[in-house]
């Protein structure tokens, strides 16, 4: 019986580990994920920082696995993210010319930014004045016009440029690979220690 248990117990762990980080995976990548996907991915993340120290101690190697399985959930995240507000701008985005009507700069000697220019004020032709963060861009002269791209509904910061093009998702895609391989390698393992026990 108590071999039983165990097997029934590797079983679920085996399964279990991948199936839970697939599922938060896919929701990230649909990029809508529903309240059990974000307490999942909270229990998940709680979970491996908790084994962390016991993997250090007893299996190095799983450890340097559960970490590289966190720093690509994480980098995955972000790039959904991104492509997420790419695809939106693609799709529903609205071009047009807007004033610079100011530059504003920034000082933040803890970053190493000295007095730059790090936005700018803008006027559309609608009368509104939005600021636009350059993220290291080249500030355009004050007074000049530029072509922005701006969210309709205002969830997605104006850009400079034109409309972007759709998204490509070859990196998060081999991110994604990445997570569910470093899943199932922490899951075998979770299933072995479970089965010896």
């Amino acid at each position: 019986m108590a071999e039983v248990t165990r097997l029934g117990g590797a079983a679920v762990v085996l399964v279990g580990i991948p199936a839970g980080m697939y599922y938060v995976g896919w929701a990230m990548w649909e990029g809508g994920p529903s309240p059990w996907a974000g307490l999942l991915f909270l229990a998940i993340g709680a979970t491996h920082w908790a084994l962390f120290p016991f993997l250090v101690k007893e299996a190095a190697p799983l450890a340097l696995v559960l970490m590289f399985l966190n720093i690509s959930w994480i980098l995955l995240f972000i790039l959904r993210s991104d492509m997420s507000e790419d695809q939106r701008m693609h799709d529903q985005g609205v071009t047009e010319q807007a004033v610079v009507t100011e530059w504003i700069r920034t000082s933040d000697p803890m970053s190493g930014i000295r007095d730059q220019v790090t936005s700018i004020g803008l006027k559309l032709p609608d009368g509104g004045g939005p600021r636009l963060e350059l993220k290291g861009a080249h500030p355009p002269a004050g007074g000049s016009t530029v072509q922005v791209t701006r969210d309709p509904r205002g969830d997605v910061p104006i850009r400079l440029g034109p409309r972007p093009g759709a998204p490509g998702g070859v990196l998060a895609t081999i991110t994604l690979v990445v997570v569910l391989g470093t899943s199932l390698t922490l899951s075998t393992a979770a299933a072995a220690f479970v089965k010896d026990r």
